[in-house]
């Protein structure tokens, strides 16, 4: 990479009016703390690390950050627990990418289990390139606000899902949509059991799951049915929901 062209990535990862951007590391192991600090220093980032979730909470609920990069395995206070606190009790933090590290990136299982509290998911350890690209499909998001606009529930969705399939095997990926699809049905017959009983908290709680798990995996029509779901519940949707969910998964 020429000096130019270095110098070119670092400014587009700076604001618009040219200061950097902020993120907020947390990582208990101290050689790959210092070791990720400074590659996203070099990067141009104002970077503040810190050793658990805890402090990583402390921080957020008293500064702004562009991104939160969040390990997931960490004393005290692990990655996910940090990440739900972050998102629900922290609404200067609603539009904020969180990202998570995982050295069990590639485990289906247990990658389904956490999947929900981060917008992207790296491998660790993240050589520098992954971690650029990652930060740089974050802070996109995070300017278009893609994530947090209801008008446009699927816009760049693929962007999203390009984040995992890169950083999987073809086995790994294929074996964590099958997961992802699995949820989804999961969460469409839940959906179902709160249309009988007339549960609408059910029903917002399943579309707002389903939609999230469409925006991670690129299954367009997947979230824009569960927008739909959460804007206008209609039980005559959940068969169409169904059979958008066999057809991508299909198409995987």
């Amino acid at each position: 990479m020429g000096k130019n062209t270095a110098i070119q990535k670092i400014e587009a990862l700076r604001r618009a009016d040219g200061t950097p951007r902020r993120v907020l590391y947390a990582e208990d192991q101290t050689t790959s703390r210092l070791v990720t600090a400074a590659m996203l220093r070099r990067m141009g980032f104002d970077v503040d690390a810190v050793e658990d979730g805890e402090l990583a909470l402390e921080r957020a609920r008293h500064e702004n950050y562009d991104v939160i990069l969040l390990d997931i395995e960490m004393p005290v206070m692990d990655g996910v627990t940090a990440a739900r606190s972050i998102r629900a009790d922290l609404e200067h933090c609603k539009g904020t990418p969180i990202l998570a590290l995982s050295a069990f990136l590639a485990d289906s299982t247990e990658h389904s289990k956490w999947r929900d509290a981060f917008d992207s998911a790296l491998p660790k350890p993240a050589n520098s390139n992954e971690l650029l690209a990652a930060m740089q499909r974050a802070l996109r998001h995070k300017d278009t606000q893609i994530l947090t606009q209801d008008s446009k529930p699927a816009v760049s969705a693929s962007e999203l899902a390009e984040t995992l399939r890169g950083a999987l095997s073809i086995g790994a990926w294929k074996r964590l949509v099958a997961t992802a699809a699995e949820e989804m049905r999961q969460l469409t017959f839940t959906m179902g059991a709160g249309f009988e009983a007339g549960e609408p908290e059910t029903i917002a709680h399943c579309a707002t799951g389903l939609k999230g798990l469409g925006l991670n995996f690129g299954a367009v029509s997947v979230a824009q049915i569960a927008q739909q779901l959460r804007m206008d519940p209609k039980a005559t949707l959940l068969p169409l929901l169904l059979a958008e969910i066999s057809a991508w998964e299909k198409q995987i």
